[in-house]
């Protein structure tokens, strides 16, 4: 199914109400719960699926490998929750979190064969690392990730004869005197788990911004070498005690195309949130007013309203110009994209219930290609937008399926995929 339609400032649509799934927190991947089906029971992640395409190679002998090419990784020590990660030709860099040994980072190299850690133990200090956002690497030698309650590490890699890689953080100056856990790791009804309001993004090395709860900053550099965050944008515009807003991604091609996604929330409800800075400055493209605990997301004047599944946008990319994709409600993929006329233009391809009756948390997408991982899966859409369908991408462990959530699933190419999660990091380098 592909819905396409245009909305412009004020335009009137339908929500639907969220499905509600679960997934692990953090702090509790040790023993991960399987998530709910609608009206109760366990759903079983990878049991088979009705209707739909198995997967996209059912009949394959067991091997190391899942039939689709999925090959699990070892990892340097097995409670670690792989969080984020950002792949490159022959090299890929992650952040994690694990019960024992706090927040750590983390190289692949394919040469290797190998994870190691490149952290250097800062990020466990007292009072840091309750919980780490957003990851984003300009390069393979830099890496930036957000670390609670409201730091951004920069890291590059060690010029010889230094070895170990060089750390740096800066705080990010809130709008609110503090951000607890409901403003900068809010609980997200879709998946029911827990979402860092923090992360990190750039259009270059020289263009970085951050967000954290409901504030956009810009990296600025200061006489001498050194730099500070400054807030560029805030959204404070609650319609209730109760209501907060959050940024939980960004995208985009060039300092005067960036988005910024993510959601109204109260009580369970949610609305879609974007804003985006052109050379203008920054604009509210779509917002909504929540009806109440658990009700719709209804019209919002002189902005418009994001159809399809209700819920927060979570995980945007951009694909050209004026132009991204992002993962709405946990089930829909929707593209919006900048008229030349100051309206959006916006495409639904929603993912069927059969495909993946628990929801989604991340999305990436290659040429002909949307990947989306979630409980104990990796789903992959091809041609979406043309007609095309999604299916399973099987991923398995010694031939059992995976029990656990899949946080990120990103890539460099799509022979280049990285599925990561609950203790496990899976490489897929096949078509």
């Amino acid at each position: 199914m592909r819905a396409s339609f245009i909305l412009a400032c004020g335009a009137v649509a339908l929500a639907s109400v969220a499905t509600m799934v679960a997934c692990a927190a953090s702090g509790d991947e040790a023993e991960p719960v399987p998530p709910q089906q609608e009206g109760g029971g366990s759903a079983l992640p990878d049991a088979d699926v009705p209707d739909v395409d198995p997967g996209e190679d059912a009949s394959g002998e067991e091997s190391t490998c899942s039939e689709a090419g999925w090959c699990p990784t070892s990892l340097p020590d097995e409670d670690l929750t792989m969080k984020d990660i950002w792949p490159f030709p022959g090299r890929a860099l992650a952040v994690a979190e694990s019960p024992t040994l706090g927040i750590k980072v983390l190289e692949w190299e394919d040469a290797a064969g190998a994870w190691k850690y490149i952290d250097d133990g800062t990020q466990n200090e007292p009072g840091f690392g309750d919980y780490i956002g957003k990851a984003w690497a300009p390069n393979e030698d830099e890496l930036y990730f957000g670390i609670a309650p409201g730091y951004v590490y920069h890291g590059k890699r060690p010029v010889p004869p230094a070895t170990a890689w060089t750390w740096t953080r800066h705080p990010l100056e809130s709008s609110k005197k503090s951000v607890g856990l409901d403003d900068g790791y809010p609980t997200y009804p879709a998946i029911q788990a827990r979402y860092p309001a923090l992360g990190v993004w750039g259009t270059s090395k020289n263009d970085v911004y951050a967000w954290h709860a409901n504030t956009v900053y810009h990296f600025e550099q200061v006489d001498g070498g050194g730099g500070r965050w400054v807030a560029e944008y805030v959204a404070d515009d609650p319609s209730s005690p109760n209501e907060r807003l959050f940024f939980l991604g960004a995208a985009g091609t060039s300092a005067d195309d960036v988005w910024f996604s993510g959601a109204r929330s109260q009580l369970g409800a949610g609305c879609a949130l974007v804003v985006r800075k052109t050379a203008a400055g920054y604009q509210k493209v779509a917002d909504g007013v929540i009806g109440g605990p658990y009700w719709p997301c209804f019209e919002r004047p002189g902005v418009m309203r994001i159809d399809g599944a209700e819920g927060w946008l979570t995980d945007i990319q951009a694909i050209g110009a004026n132009q991204f994709l992002g993962l709405k409600g946990a089930r829909d993929v929707v593209k919006i994209s900048a008229a030349d006329d100051g309206r959006y233009v916006v495409d639904r391809a929603p993912i069927p219930y059969a495909v993946t009756p628990t929801g989604l948390s991340s999305l990436w997408s290659a040429p002909g290609a949307v990947w989306l991982s979630g409980w104990g899966r990796v789903v992959r859409g091809t041609d979406v937008w043309d007609g095309g369908a999604y299916r399973i991408s099987t991923i398995s462990r010694a031939g059992e399926p995976i029990n656990r959530p899949i946080f990120q699933v990103r890539g460099a190419s799509n022979d280049n995929l990285w599925a990561i999660g609950a203790r496990h990091a899976f490489h897929k380098t096949t078509p």
